[in-house]
């Protein structure tokens, strides 16, 4: 999988909705949207979720493109990585939840999978039998992925710069193209069960470290 722990977007110029970690924050949006930097910045990737536009082209300050179609919620990634001080974006989008930008880190998962399908509804059964659907509640996807002593020192150090943000609770921008061959789906936001307290397990001589993580769907 490939993940984003240090959001850059939120020590940028873009507006307060644009940071939200609630999806449902929407700012409203004309094209070109323009975000800037005060230092310059290293990206190669882009995170994007609620927005009912279908393309992003972002282009940055060295004239340098990164074009995407919109999939779901979670993170778009490139290969090469960028350094630029502006983001440049233009849409058919009308309005965007959240904007995330920086590093992807790359972690690969061990083979099994286990994606789950959820809901928060809680129906009532009467003497007879007879369901009483719950509403009021939602629906949504929860993944848990083993990685092996694949978190490197760059990787933790992401970690570390992105705590502050990680810490009060952010969803992550997820990709998961490579581990679409078995899970339903390539794109989620998500939070990790255990992120106000990450714990980490070594047990070879390199740095290197495990990890279990269980993601939940947020909105």
């Amino acid at each position: 999988m490939r993940i984003l722990f240090n959001d850059i977007i939120q020590n940028s110029s873009a507006k307060d909705n644009l940071k939200s970690a609630a999806l449902s924050d929407i700012e409203y949006i004309t094209n070109p949207l323009i975000i800037t930097f005060n230092n310059p910045v290293l990206i190669n990737s882009i995170g994007i979720g609620n927005t009912n536009g279908t393309f992003f082209n972002v282009t940055f300050n060295n004239s340098e493109e990164f074009h995407f179609e919109f999939e779901g919620n979670g993170l778009y990634f490139q290969k090469k990585i960028i350094e630029t001080n502006q983001l440049i974006i233009n849409t058919d989008a009308n309005f965007i939840g959240r904007i995330g930008a920086g590093i992807a880190c790359n972690i690969p998962t061990a083979i099994a999978k286990e994606p789950t399908f959820n809901s928060t509804n809680e129906p009532r059964y009467t003497l007879s039998g007879q369901v009483i659907s719950g509403i009021g509640g939602y629906n949504y996807k929860s993944v848990s992925l083993d990685s092996r002593y694949k978190i490197d020192e760059f990787i933790m150090n992401e970690i570390l710069k992105g705590y502050i943000t990680i810490s009060k609770g952010f969803p992550f921008f997820i990709d998961l193209t490579v581990e679409s061959y078995k899970l339903p789906f390539k794109k989620l936001y998500a939070t990790e069960r255990n992120q106000l307290q990450m714990g980490f397990e070594s047990g070879v001589k390199k740095y290197l470290y495990s990890r279990r993580f269980n993601f939940e769907e947020k909105f």
